[in-house]
């Protein structure tokens, strides 16, 4: 409202029903008591969007019941500021032991009124994730907390937007767009999932990790006697994303056959990543320098997001930095068709490029429809290399026609091992003592005559810088 003008009455009712479809549900009954029209807007706007608090299960089933249209959106979350997740489990617990068995979510999905939700969204969050998220770091173990088991409307969802939990067997055939935040689902569940959703769109994947199938967990895990078969396709995730046109990957990790506890972040790029998507047009990733293969030709792919993390070396060990410059150039090769390219890179720049006839001969490959191109990485002033990697860049990039580069000297989330403060401290008192000795020696000129009484009662003389 602005000069007694009351702006938003005047908008018509469908648009303030869409509106409030994104409104808590709080907040959107509490519109009623504006005026006799907004009375009931609330209750035909389709959805009903939840937060944990007291009394939960009982609002929720209140605001099912209130609404009057069809309810095509349905949103939970729970959220804590804490770094642990008692209040998360005393939501889903409804406040009970944790031996309690009360499955809270599932007790509002499956309410009459929730039959035919088209876009579902479940969050179990707390502080620590942003923690987790700008720490830059692959995802290493398991942090979901809720299985989601089956869904009333699985013949009607369109959207599934879920965040902490793990992931069952589910077939939802009309979904369009899937997205996973810290969750937890094995690997074939996701190909079966996406078999059976020929309409699937989108697909966005953030710190998920992928589990191996139950059978595989138990005898790593638990039955020691008995060898676990290693299949060598599994050495990569594969996933068939046959209609995917928009697809994210980030700090996403792998449980490793054998593996009983959490294990570092950033300390595996070991396994691949194998993707069969043709439709594919925009395509986002952030984490390790890994194999990755694009199995089929993506004609229309227009945008590639990349964004690698400098894996920090296990102690004892060296970066193989030929390693990681190969590597590099293997998976920029899968995207000769983008025509937008955005790289940025947490390693030095000059680790990428490639010197030498021979060696740009056998990595470099051609960009020949990048019109746009963005680079942002770490270089030393005092080396000429990364000015050679950006060179590689623009050759391979012929038809680039807008060039953004943001260099630092400062690497992102710099670390340092636990090793680094001997040479540090030595390499600090050789510097100390370079000083003082050129001080010394700038300074001798310039005597000074002191008087010193001996104990004999006798004088001396002497000159000091």
């Amino acid at each position: 409202m602005g000069g007694g003008v009351d702006r938003l009455s005047a908008l018509s009712d469908d648009l303030l029903r869409r509106i409030l479809h994104f409104v808590p549900s709080k907040e959107a009954a509490s519109t009623s008591v504006l005026s006799r029209r907004w009375g009931s807007l609330w209750r035909s706007s389709g959805a009903v969007n939840l937060a944990a608090g007291e009394a939960f299960a009982r609002a929720a089933a209140a605001a099912l019941a209130a609404a009057e249209a069809p309810v095509t959106r349905l949103t939970l979350r729970a959220h804590t500021d804490g770094g642990d997740y008692s209040t998360i489990g005393q939501f889903l617990c409804r406040g009970r032991g944790w031996d309690t068995h009360v499955d809270v979510i599932g007790a509002v999905l499956s309410h009459h009124k929730a039959r035919h939700v088209e876009d579902l969204g479940v969050t179990l969050a707390n502080a620590s994730d942003d923690a987790w998220v700008f720490l830059d770091g692959e995802i290493g173990w398991s942090q979901a907390i809720y299985s989601l088991v089956s869904l009333p409307s699985s013949e009607t969802l369109r959207v599934l937007d879920l965040t902490r939990c793990h992931l069952e067997p589910l077939a939802l055939p009309r979904l369009a767009t899937l997205r996973l935040r810290f969750c937890s689902v094995p690997h074939k569940y996701v190909h079966a999932l996406v078999d059976a959703a020929p309409e699937l769109a989108t697909v966005h994947l953030e710190s998920v990790f992928f589990m191996l199938p139950p059978e595989l967990r138990y005898l790593a895990r638990f039955d020691h006697s008995r060898s676990v078969p290693v299949d060598t396709e599994e050495s990569a995730l594969c996933f068939r994303f046959r209609a995917v046109t928009t697809l994210v990957l980030a700090l996403c990790g792998r449980e490793e056959q054998g593996q009983a506890q959490p294990r570092a972040r950033g300390n595996s790029s070991a396994w691949g990543i194998e993707i069969d998507a043709p439709r594919l047009r925009s395509f986002q990733y952030k984490g390790l320098l890994r194999r990755l293969l694009l199995r089929s030709a993506a004609p229309d792919l227009a945008r590639v997001d990349l964004h690698f993390l400098q894996d920090k070396p296990r102690q004892g060990e060296c970066e193989d930095k030929e390693t990681a410059r190969v590597l590099f150039w293997q998976f920029m090769q899968n995207f000769t068709s983008a025509r937008a390219l955005k790289l940025k890179m947490n390693h030095d720049l000059k680790e990428i490029a490639a010197v030498g006839k021979a060696r740009r001969a056998a990595l470099l490959h051609a960009f020949p429809s990048v019109e746009r191109l963005e680079l942002e990485g770490v270089h030393r002033p005092t080396s000429k290399t990364a000015a050679v990697a950006v060179a590689n860049l623009l050759h391979c990039c012929p038809a680039v026609r807008d060039l953004t580069l943001r260099l630092s000297t400062v690497p992102p989330h710099s670390w340092k091992g636990t090793e680094y403060w001997r040479p540090f401290l030595g390499r600090k008192d050789r510097s100390d003592n370079s000083k003082s000795i050129d001080r010394f020696t700038r300074r001798s000129s310039k005597a000074t005559t002191i008087v010193m009484e001996e104990s004999s009662g006798d004088y001396g003389y002497d000159d000091v810088p």
